[in-house]
């Protein structure tokens, strides 16, 4: 059966317009949950799904009477510089490893020198010369 038929909607209809139809219909009484047929429900699922599903732009395979031509193998790539770095011996011999990060920790200690140092001697000089 069509599958514009099994969801009622017009040909040429928009995503969001069967996405609408699907769920009316499964409202209506086609899933198997609130009491509908099982085969019911699986017709309107592969009927969304087939209105749903881009067509393919072309040919999956070149006509048989020409050649595929074999694509060169790529260069190979270099290899990406580790994640992890060993750093010391935990206890009983197992190296642990600590992650790397590409940032770095300078933005961290800019932040807590102002926030622990700066802040609370700019507000130590301000009560004393407020305050007589």
């Amino acid at each position: 059966m069509d599958p514009h038929q099994v969801l009622g909607v017009r040909r040429g209809a928009t995503p969001q317009q069967v996405t609408q139809a699907f769920r009316r219909e499964v409202r209506r009484g086609g899933h198997p949950d609130t009491g509908g047929d099982a085969h019911a429900f699986r017709r309107l699922v592969a009927a969304r799904d087939a209105l749903l599903t881009p067509p393919p732009t072309g040919p999956a395979t070149p006509p048989p009477s020409s050649p595929r031509p074999r694509p060169h193998p790529a260069p190979p790539r270099p290899a990406a510089r580790p994640t992890t770095r060993p750093t010391a011996q935990a206890a009983g011999g197992a190296t642990r490893t600590a992650r790397s990060s590409d940032g770095s920790a300078l933005p961290l200690i800019v932040l807590g020198f102002v926030a622990f140092i700066t802040v609370p001697h700019i507000l130590l000089a301000i009560v004393l010369v407020v305050v007589p």
